[in-house]
């Protein structure tokens, strides 16, 4: 599922706002700027200063997430929270924490995984990080480095805090069970059908461009309808033809938002229309003409432990429950980890706090 963080903005406040804590950022703290204005210093063992435009900067980007602006008091967590973050980032320099190009991989795996799940479709890595740049508004780079800082300090806080950790105890299968039952009806597939269709997009093309590809998709169709072509012939002639296009467009979601934008209801309520193996004539969609081919359909239907999340994907109901209470369980033991090595830090560090900088 998506679950968004921004980076540097303390464990400990990152709690307020999402139900985890090692989550994907979003956007980056400012960078400072000789000029700005300082409200806060923070020495362990190098001095790193917090400026006006870092807070004020995280500041909107929580407000963005929330959709609401922030109240005084949570605008303070934020500064505490950058606060906290710069003093975990120089106890892990210190305490000589790395992370490996491999541990960075696996973490982004599983993030491009999450992210498919959440959108009904397989990301793959190119399609990945087009998404994150664009929901992040910022280089690929740039989000790598906050990557890469979020699993330094998770690395730190485990280390230091292992017995901690090590008492987490596993999900068991009553606790899956109960969850279930209480959310069963959470747990829904929608009406969708899948389908593979021969098309030609109509963006960019004239009147009469749009006429010809009309009249030659009617054509082709009128043959597979004769019996003269098969609907699997018209797919292999679209690989070197280059006026038609073909594609297993996968499943569509009744419901979805997106797809309704994309293609327009007209084109989502004829597809819904047909049965399955059933070859249409010629649809137009808001971007394309269409021959369509459905391979499956589904009715909305509330799922079971073992069915997968979406067809085709191999995570079950009960796999997915029963992440989310092992990662609850985590994220306690993380919250209670941070609060304590925080407070041990804030007690050995310099940190220096100019009330009159404060922007609230």
């Amino acid at each position: 599922m998506f679950n968004f963080r921004f980076p540097r903005a303390g464990m400990r406040f990152a709690a307020l706002f999402s139900a985890a804590l090692l989550i994907l950022m979003v956007a980056a703290t400012a960078p400072a700027q000789v000029l700005d204005r300082p409200v806060a210093i923070v020495r362990l063992v190098e001095t790193v200063n917090i400026g006006r435009r870092d807070v004020d900067s995280q500041v909107a980007l929580f407000e963005q997430q929330v959709g609401r602006a922030l109240q005084p008091a949570e605008k303070q967590q934020v500064l505490e929270a950058l606060i906290n973050d710069e003093l975990l980032l120089q106890a892990a320099s210190r305490a000589g924490v790395r992370v490996t190009q491999e541990e960075i991989r696996n973490y982004l795996t599983v993030q491009r995984q999450q992210w498919s799940q959440a959108l009904g479709v397989t990301l793959s890595e190119e399609q990945f990080r087009f998404q994150v740049e664009q929901q992040t508004g910022r280089p690929w780079v740039d989000f790598l480095e906050d990557v890469t800082d979020e699993l330094i300090k998770l690395k730190y806080v485990r280390q230091r805090e292992s017995e901690l950790f090590a008492r987490v105890t596993n999900v068991s299968e009553a606790e899956v069970q109960s969850f279930y039952e209480e959310q069963a009806t959470s747990f829904t597939n929608p009406a969708m059908v899948s389908f593979r269709h021969v098309y030609v997009d109509l963006r960019g093309k004239t009147d009469q461009e749009r006429q010809v590809a009309r009249t030659n998709l009617e054509a082709y169709r009128r043959q597979i309808r004769s019996g003269a072509l098969t609907f699997e012939q018209l797919e292999r002639r679209a690989l070197d033809d280059s006026s038609i296009n073909a594609d297993n467009f996968g499943y569509l979601m009744r419901n979805d938002p997106r797809s309704q934008q994309l293609l327009g209801r007209v084109f989502i309520d004829a597809l819904f229309g047909l049965s399955e193996g059933e070859v249409a004539g010629v649809l137009e969609s808001n971007v394309a003409l269409h021959i369509v081919l459905v391979t499956d359909r589904r009715s909305a239907r509330i799922l079971s432990l073992d069915d997968p999340i979406l067809p085709g994907q191999s995570v079950t109901v009960r796999q997915q429950i029963r992440n989310l209470l092992a990662n609850q369980k985590e994220q306690q033991a993380l919250g209670m980890a941070v609060e304590k090595i925080v407070g041990d830090l804030r007690e050995e560090a310099e940190v220096t706090v100019f009330e009159s900088n404060i922007p609230w």
